[in-house]
């Protein structure tokens, strides 16, 4: 479970201070430390103001700058005022999900990904939040999946499981169905 951010955190503070804490807190507390000794994972989060670099190793250690990597495993592109509103609604599961629930099993999926999928998530409001996902220099999406931001506030806290969420109709899959069942091991 994401720990609750503060509704006045800045968009900057929170992917350059509070992400990197909540990761290397959930990696302490999990033995992810000793799993993913001797690794290197690489994310960037492209805003619409810019974007965040992160490079992980051996679990612990953690190195964040402004700008792009090259050749990042995953990328996350979102826009500056979805992440603002999902700091207000505290709504950041998905987002900080990513990186605080991060298992060897989920880091050898992402390895072996060659797409992306777009995540399309509705709000009560009528909103929709619009998290694009891409794996190992892939250019373009392969799948949009559909659900409602609660839905997949349930997946990310492990409250749902994603086929039985698909099944009774809370996620919708567009596009292609072998990359999506693809991706399912990063939600468990």
């Amino acid at each position: 479970m994401v720990a609750s951010i503060p509704v006045d955190t800045s968009v900057k503070e929170l992917l350059t201070k509070v992400m990197p804490e909540l990761t290397q807190k959930a990696f302490a507390e999990t033995n992810a430390v000793a799993e993913f000794a001797g690794t290197e994972i690489t994310m960037q989060v492209d805003t619409s103001k810019g974007s965040y670099s992160y490079v992980l190793k051996n679990g612990k250690d953690i190195d964040v700058n402004e700008g792009q990597l090259e050749n990042p495993m995953v990328v996350l592109k979102v826009t500056e005022d979805d992440i603002k509103k999902m700091i207000t609604n505290q709504e950041l599961d998905m987002l900080l999900g990513m990186t605080t629930d991060l298992t060897k099993t989920k880091y050898n999926c992402i390895k072996n990904l060659n797409g992306g999928f777009n995540a399309k998530l509705s709000n009560e409001d009528g909103s929709i939040y619009d998290i694009g996902v891409l794996f190992n220099g892939a250019g373009n999406y392969k799948a949009t999946i559909k659900m409602k931001t609660a839905d997949s506030t349930s997946l990310m806290r492990k409250q749902a499981n994603p086929m039985s969420l698909f099944m009774a109709g809370g996620m919708q899959i567009e596009g292609d169905m072998a990359f999506a069942l693809s991706v399912q091991p990063l939600f468990l």
